[in-house]
C-alpha cells in the first residue's frame, strides 16, 4: 500500500502545480460571465459522442484481444470503463493492470498474456501523432516553445514503442537475452519467475501479427473514437460561444488526448485544466477565460460519465472496488 500512497501523494502534488498555474491565468469575473451564455441542452446532447468514443475504443481492444480471449462487446466495454474509472482515481496508469487482473478473475486469462494487448492497445492511442504533424500545415497553428516540446515529447515516445514492439516480434531471442542478462542480477528463484513472465509477454507482443484486416480495423477505429471525441469538445467550445472550427478542435483535443498516455494526477484534476488552456489558448488563439470555462464544464461532466459508467461497470462485472485495491499493494 505505501507505493500506491507515495504515487497519490506525487499525483496530488503534480496536480496542484498544475491547478495552481492554472488559477494564475484566469480572470474569474470573466470566467464565471462565459457561464452566463452557456447552453447546457446543447452540450448534453452532444455528449453523447464522449461515451461513444470509449466505446469504439473498448472495441478497439477486443479485436487485439481476440486471440488471447474472445470478449463480449459488453463485456469488454465494462472492462474497458472499469480500467479508465482506476485511471482516474489512481496514477501511473493502474487501470491498465487492472484489465488483466478483471480478465484473470473472470476468464483466467494470464496476466503475461493480456497485459501486451493493453500495452498495444496503448500504443495505438499514439497513433493519431500523425494526423496533429498533418494538421499544423494545414489549419496555420502557431506553436511555441512548450508545445514543440509536448508534440516533440509524444512523437518520441510513440516511435520507442514502435521500434520496441518491432523488436521484440521479430528479433524475440535477441530480446529474451537481454533481459536474461538483465535479471541475472537477481536471486534464482526470482530470476526463474521473471524469465517465464516476460518469455510469455514477448510471445504476446506478436498478437497482430499477420492480421491485416484487423490492423486496418484498429487503427479506423482509433480514428473514429478521436473524430467522435472532438465532436463532443467542439459542442462544449460552441456551447461557451466559441467561434473555432471543428479542425481546430480536432488538432487541439487529438494532441490533449495524446498527453494521457503520461501519468496524470488523480481525476486528472489540475493537469487537464493547464494542458487546455496551453493547447487550446496559447496555440490556438482561443480566449484563455472561455477555454477555463469550457474545461471546467467539459471535466465536470466527463467525471460524471466516468464515474457513473465505471461504477455501473463494476456491479454488472460482480467485481467490488475494494478487491482491485490489493492489486496495487
Amino acid at each position: 500500500m505505501k507505493k500506491v500512497n507515495f504515487n497519490l501523494i506525487l499525483g496530488i502534488l503534480l496536480g496542484a502545480i498544475f491547478l495552481f498555474l492554472w488559477i494564475r491565468m484566469i480572470d474569474w469575473n470573466e470566467f464565471i460571465n462565459f457561464f452566463h451564455k452557456f447552453d447546457l441542452k446543447f452540450v448534453l446532447l452532444f455528449s453523447g459522442f464522449y461515451v461513444l468514443a470509449y466505446f469504439l475504443r473498448s472495441l478497439r481492444w477486443k479485436i487485439i484481444l481476440n486471440p488471447v480471449q474472445k470478449l463480449h462487446c459488453k463485456e469488454s466495454f465494462f472492462i474497458f470503463m472499469t480500467g479508465l474509472l482506476i485511471n482516474y482515481l489512481i496514477p501511473v496508469r493502474a487501470g491498465e493492470l487492472t484489465k488483466s487482473f478483471i480478465l484473470k478473475i473472470r476468464h483466467k486469462t494470464s496476466i503475461s498474456q493480456s497485459l501486451p494487448t493493453i500495452l498495444i492497445d496503448k500504443i495505438t492511442d499514439l497513433f493519431p501523432i500523425i494526423l496533429i504533424m498533418l494538421l499544423i500545415p494545414l489549419i496555420g497553428v502557431k506553436l511555441n516553445n512548450t508545445l514543440n516540446i509536448i508534440i516533440i515529447l509524444l512523437l518520441g515516445i510513440f516511435i520507442f514503442f514502435i521500434v520496441f514492439l518491432y523488436f521484440a516480434v521479430n528479433h524475440r531471442n535477441t530480446a529474451l537475452k537481454i533481459l536474461n542478462l538483465f535479471f541475472s542480477i537477481f536471486p534464482k528463484k526470482i530470476k526463474f519467475k521473471f524469465e517465464d513472465f516476460f518469455e510469455n509477454f514477448i510471445d504476446g507482443m506478436s498478437v497482430m501479427q499477420h492480421r491485416l484486416k484487423d490492423n486496418l480495423l484498429v487503427y479506423l477505429l482509433t480514428f473514429a473514437a478521436v473524430i467522435s471525441e472532438a465532436i463532443y469538445i467542439f459542442a462544449v467550445f460552441r456551447a461557451f460561444g466559441a467561434d473555432i472550427s471543428y479542425q481546430k478542435i480536432l488538432f487541439g483535443y487529438t494532441l490533449m488526448n495524446l498527453t494521457y498516455i503520461l501519468p496524470t494526477p488523480p481525476a486528472q484534476v489540475g493537469s487537464n485544466q493547464f494542458m487546455w488552456v496551453l493547447i487550446f489558448s496559447f496555440a490556438l488563439g482561443v480566449d484563455k477565460n472561455l477555454t477555463a470555462a469550457a474545461v471546467t464544464f467539459s471535466h465536470l461532466l466527463t467525471s460524471i460519465w466516468i464515474f457513473s459508467i465505471g461504477t455501473i461497470s463494476l456491479f454488472v462485472l460482480k467485481i467490488k472496488f475494494s478487491d482491485l485495491l490489493p492489486k496495487f499493494n
